[in-house]
């Protein structure tokens, strides 16, 4: 699912009709529509990165011959002849044809794919990696895995600074202000990233697959078809749910929540509508004909999709409640829905195929395919960070970083709370 389902972008109107460049998109509400943040900074000039991205990446360095560098996009291996060119050169001229670039200056990336060009991939984790944050205000990014470790990360570098084994396979993690949550079996392990506290809520009897927060309230699917609710942040450590939601038949394994509601997404083949106020189950959609692999809010709709190979686009009827007002196939099953604003223009949707290393980008809500990205296996992890960064996580552990990086678009922290 989508890392912290909580976090909110408001961004403002579309580009005026002059040559300064428009922000970077933003993750995409859980409800409502974007709005322009009070006090929004102007755009950098074009053709320029985000500077978290370029301390991301680091000075540039010369990768040993036959070694990928894994900093930096490599440009075309040169040609025999431009080799030979190279060697005449050197010959009458001893002095380097390009000087050394200067620590600040902004690494070279790799042709747009969709909008996003590929800036670096950091390896590390020997299994599929699960979530992946980088908390607002900090300079670290997380990345959990079911290898069973959280690594971090230093945006200063790229270099993996830390290591920590979780004491079992990590299947979700979400950022919520300050805190950074973990899904491993038994229980979910919340670290405070400013005040170094530590909590563990138990009362999961299996693993924990999928969590979001809303209004103060931490929902976790389980692998027993339960969702567990606790109140958060807890005030003592150890302490078990408030309220158990019951219902679904296998594991929940999205979550998603919009101002009133709470969806459920399950192997089962269903997807559930929880009040969050009484947390009472008030409907149950029964239209996929596979297991429901993510949910996803996008202003008053919700937004599904399954191993049946569709994708649905539910919507409030008269009567209030939901029906599926689209569907668009695809040859695979899907796994993973991700969404993002675009100031002034449609949103993106990202949905990452079953068994495939393919992720695919769509203009909503026409759904016209605008690109796509690739990996090893297939990603089950996507998140959107400050400065246009998009990072993604793959089934063999690979963990790639993207930045938005359209003509005329340059990237921008956007407003997330």
């Amino acid at each position: 699912m989508p890392i912290s389902s909580t976090l909110s972008a408001r961004l403002g109107p579309g580009p005026a009709p002059s040559p300064s460049p428009s922000p970077a998109p933003a993750r995409w509400s859980p409800y409502g529509r974007p709005t322009e943040p009070r006090g929004a900074k102007a755009s950098r000039p074009a053709l320029s990165l985000d500077p978290a991205t370029a301390r991301l990446l680091g000075p540039a360095r010369k990768a040993p011959p036959g070694r990928r560098s894994s900093y930096a996009a490599e440009a075309p291996a040169p040609t025999r002849r431009r080799l030979a060119e190279e060697k005449s050169d050197q010959k009458t001229d001893p002095k380097p044809a390009v000087t050394n670039r200067k620590p600040n200056q902004e690494p070279r990336v790799r042709e747009s794919c969709g909008g996003f060009a590929f800036l670096c991939a950091l390896a590390g984790h020997t299994e599929a990696i699960t979530g992946i944050s980088m908390p607002t205000g900090s300079n670290k990014l997380y990345s959990g895995s079911a290898d069973g470790t959280v690594r971090l990360w230093d945006s200063n570098t790229g270099k993996c600074v830390d290591i920590i084994k979780m004491g079992g396979k990590i299947s979700c993690m979400i950022t919520h202000d300050k805190w950074v949550l973990f899904g491993i079996p038994k229980s979910v392990e919340a670290w405070n990233i400013q005040t170094g506290k530590k909590l563990s809520l138990q009362g999961p009897s299996g693993l924990v697959c999928s969590m979001t927060i809303k209004d103060e309230m931490l929902f976790a699917g389980t692998g027993d078809g339960r969702i567990m609710a606790w109140e958060f942040p807890a005030k003592e450590n150890n302490l078990g749910p408030v309220a158990i939601l019951s219902g679904h038949e296998r594991q929940v394994i999205s979550l998603s929540v919009s101002a009133t509601w709470l969806y459920s997404g399950s192997l089962d083949k269903t997807i559930r509508v929880w009040d969050l106020k009484t947390l009472q189950c008030v409907q149950t959609l029964s239209e996929h004909k596979a297991a429901v692999t993510s949910v996803l809010c996008w202003d008053q709709k919700l937004l599904s999709c399954s191993l049946d190979k569709t994708i649905k686009v539910w919507s409030a009827s008269e009567s209030g409640n939901l029906q599926v007002m689209h569907t668009h196939s695809e040859e695979h099953g899907l796994r993973t829905l991700f969404g993002m604003h675009r100031v002034g223009k449609t949103p993106v949707l990202f949905c990452s195929l079953h068994n495939s290393n393919c992720i695919r980008l769509f203009d909503l809500p026409s759904f016209d395919m605008r690109g796509k990205l690739s990996s090893k296996k297939e990603v089950k992890a996507i998140e959107l960070a400050a400065g246009g960064l998009l990072f993604t996580g793959d089934g063999a552990g690979e963990l790639k970083v993207w930045v938005w990086a359209p003509q005329n678009e340059v990237p921008q922290t956007p407003a997330l709370t």
